[in-house]
């Protein structure tokens, strides 16, 4: 039988009280970050005794002294020592792993939940196997840095024309369910394992829905450097998506020479960089257009798309 996930810390406020939510935050140092969720979290505006499961992907500042600190404040609160694999994917798996509760609720460190994500999630998965949410802009982040972003995601996200995801920081799932699908595959390191799951989930027959109350506020990246990093590994992870899946499924098309006529566009554009206004909304397009072409480049001319890397769940720890 599979190895359990590693208990690193683990208090219980009231032993014999049942538990069926369980909030899962990966995290990789995230020490400046991670009490304001948990703040939040504490916050919420329920009834429901739910858990909470920090998922330590090998932090190396004060995260989990962070986490301790907040370990009163909920019903039942464990850490996770998910450092073995790096990734957020590895990192969400081993916190559903160690999961009390069959409503999995999935946060990141370094947004901030409204006060109303925890029922609204929990409820909609009473309707659905997995359930999605919204992402706001405007609270955590400057004007400069949305740009012209929309201020808050409308509905769940598509890619290629296909089936429907939802965000990766702000998702409910049975746990029964991604056991069973494997969790979030960690070959997607950079981007893209939200729509990946989503996709396996629909294409296995369960049903995943839409929670607008379920609001979290988005931390983006403050830099215009952090910015098109970010978007690079974003794009070129699509195309590994739209590799996996090409065959056989009604995705929209790709095209290589499409790509490198839009990279050329951003780089004759690149003067946008220098103005304050647009440099931000420039870095994040240009840095998408290289990753669209770094990605045809590495998985469709070169095959070098990795294979995917899910789990065989077979341990749980209650």
């Amino acid at each position: 039988m599979a190895e359990g996930p590693k208990i690193v810390f683990n208090r219980t406020r009231s032993p014999g009280e049942a538990i069926d939510v369980s909030v899962v935050i990966p995290v990789y140092n995230g020490a400046s970050t991670l009490a304001e969720e948990l703040i939040a979290l504490a916050g919420q505006q329920t009834r429901l005794p739910f858990e909470v499961v920090i998922s330590d992907n090998g932090s190396t500042d004060d995260t989990v002294e962070v986490a301790i600190r907040a370990a009163d404040q909920f019903a039942a609160f464990t850490i996770v020592d998910s450092g073995q694999v790096q990734g957020v994917s590895h990192a969400r798996n081993e916190g559903a792993r160690a999961a009390r509760g069959h409503k999995i609720l999935i946060c990141d460190a370094d947004d901030v939940v409204c006060p109303k994500w925890v029922e609204a999630l929990a409820d909609g998965l009473g309707r659905y196997d997995a359930v999605g949410g919204a992402a706001r802009l405007d609270r955590l982040n400057p004007p400069e840095v949305v740009g012209t972003q929309p201020p808050v995601t409308l509905g769940l996200g598509r890619i290629f024309g296909f089936l429907p995801y939802a965000l990766g920081g702000c998702i409910g799932v049975r746990q029964e369910v991604l056991l069973a699908l494997g969790g979030f595959d960690s070959s997607f390191d950079r981007g893209h394992e939200e729509a990946d799951f989503a996709w396996r989930l629909q294409l296995a027959g369960y049903s995943l829905g839409w929670c607008p109350e379920a609001i979290v506020d988005y931390r983006q990246r403050p830099d215009s450097y952090g910015a098109a990093r970010q978007n690079f590994y974003y794009a070129k992870s699509s195309v590994l998506l739209w590799c996996r899946y090409a065959t056989g499924h009604p995705l929209g098309p790709i095209s290589f020479r499409g790509s490198l006529s839009t990279l050329l566009s951003r780089m004759l554009t690149s003067y946008r960089l220098i103005r304050t206004s647009t440099r931000r909304d420039q870095a994040r397009a240009l840095g998408w257009a290289m990753g669209v072409v770094a990605g045809h480049v590495s998985y469709r001319f070169l095959g070098r798309s990795p294979r995917a890397h899910i789990m065989d769940f077979e341990a749980r720890v209650n």
